[in-house]
């Protein structure tokens, strides 16, 4: 075996507004090396490629079986070679199945499994250029595949290609996706979603968030909507290799936080799981006083640490992500939390989730609302630099509220329909008993009393005439 490097050699560069839930795959799929393509086949059975670094990188297809609703041990397919390294797999029934292979010069081309023996795609091969990352699917029962090349005739860097596959399992000449879905930059891992009829790929071009970002655009073949940035997804690092199971739910590979690594951060790519949370499952029915006050809370300097700013570009999601991933941090500075996190800062946060969900409700009906909301701090820090703190964390509930789901709250802030009033408050109502002492983080960051000290309340919510 060996290895299958150009496929991941874009910076293994390996998601999120609120309608989805994305995390690491739960069970045994991720490890210290690199997991890609992971491609569901029914409830229990899915396949996925590992890249191990064995004395050099080697690259495999594995599958993996579901119980209890995890993923478990990995088990070497029948999909590989001994002779070259494998990957990418894509099925489209049992008569077509297409494969990376790459020799030991890294040269990469597309195979077919043909009656048992691996077979060249001889219209598809591009001698001196790459051709990877094969995605089988149809248009209006006609075969297609989408993969990924370098040759000539494209826009710059990898682009996305396609190929009709006829009657007889023939493939047709290769034609450029178009420039509404290529750029001057890399185009990767194509993935076409039939149920939204969207071509979903990842691109390191301009103007992203960082790396390779995940974008979408509708249409067929090369007649496609120009992409757009599936902000929910992407992060700084890379997103790429999405696929979906059913409507709702699917997988991508990341090298964000969260994701395996032994030395390096952000060096590897592991699975991660999304699943849409649509507005239609949010009971409409509404009681505001569930909601009344709703305490939101940060990590001590946070968000964006050590400025006079009063803004922030920083969601409160992303503050309430980075907040709980120091449960442990917390717990070894203070073993007095009473769960704080558990029972505490997370259903807070779902709380806020189910209102952002019931405003989308209430607003398209019609209805004008006022959110007034107040920001705290603890007394670390002198007067000013905890009032402007205050203000930056009301701010990031705001840029929550304007992204949420796609972004549809921001038209009604836009209108006016959906206000808010901002109430800093800074450090003037903090407890007596909170530590004001730097040199005594235990209890001027760590203890409960300088926890519950730094929040934002949403403190009424008022409908209006």
């Amino acid at each position: 075996m060996r290895k299958l490097f150009f496929i991941f050699v874009l910076p293994l560069s390996l998601l999120a507004q609120q309608d989805f839930k994305i995390e690491p795959l739960d069970g045994h799929v991720n490890t210290f090396g690199a997991e890609l393509n992971f491609i569901q086949i029914n409830d229990t059975l899915a396949f996925y490629t590992s890249i191990q670094d064995k004395g050099g990188y080697q690259s495999s297809i594995y599958f993996t079986i579901k119980r209890n609703k995890k993923w478990g041990q990995r088990k070497y397919s029948r999909y590989n070679s001994e002779l070259f390294d494998t990957g990418d797999i894509s099925f489209l029934n049992d008569d077509i199945i297409v494969f990376t292979f790459c020799d030991v010069k890294n040269n990469c081309q597309l195979v077919s499994l043909v009656n048992g023996r691996f077979t060249k795609i001889e219209a598809l091969e591009n001698l001196g250029k790459k051709n990877i990352q094969p995605h089988i699917t149809t248009h209006n029962n006609q075969n297609i595949i989408y993969f990924v090349s370098d040759r000539e005739g494209g826009f710059g860097g990898l682009d996305i290609w396609l190929s009709v596959i006829d009657i007889d399992g023939k493939f047709g000449v290769p034609i450029n996706a178009g420039s509404r879905i290529n750029s001057p930059a890399d185009e990767i891992t194509p993935f076409y979603n039939h149920f939204e009829n969207k071509l979903y790929f990842s691109s390191n071009r301009i103007k992203g968030r960082g790396g390779f970002d995940i974008y979408k655009s509708k249409g067929k073949l090369n007649l496609w909507k120009f992409a757009e940035n599936t902000k929910q997804f992407n992060t700084k690092e890379d997103e790429m290799y999405l696929t979906f199971f059913n409507e709702n739910t699917g997988y991508f590979s990341s090298n964000r936080e969260g994701a395996k690594y032994e030395s390096k951060e952000f060096c590897c790519n592991d699975i991660f799981s999304f699943e849409t949370i649509t507005i239609d499952t949010i009971t409409p029915k509404v009681n505001w006083v569930d909601f009344e006050p709703l305490e939101l809370y940060f990590h001590n300097d946070e968000p964006d640490c050590c400025t006079m700013k009063t803004t922030t570009n920083q969601t409160y999601k992303d503050a309430y992500i980075s907040y709980f991933k120091l449960v442990d941090e917390y717990q070894n500075q203070n073993d007095s939390l009473n769960n704080f996190f558990e029972t505490t800062l997370k259903p807070n946060y779902n709380r806020l989730i189910n209102l952002l969900g019931i405003l989308s409700l209430e607003l398209e009906s019609g209805k004008k609302i006022e959110l007034q909301i107040r920001g705290f701090a603890s007394p670390l820090h002198k007067f000013e630099y905890n009032i402007n703190l205050s203000q930056r964390r009301i701010q990031s509930v705001i840029n929550s509220i304007s992204t949420y789901h796609n972004a549809v709250l921001s038209k009604y802030l836009i209108t006016g329909q959906l206000s808010i009033a901002e109430l800093p408050l800074g450090e003037s109502k903090v407890s007596e008993i909170t530590s004001d002492n730097p040199h005594d983080i235990k209890n001027s960051i760590y203890s409960l009393q300088a926890i519950k000290e730094r929040k934002i309340e949403i403190v009424k919510v008022i409908l209006k005439k």
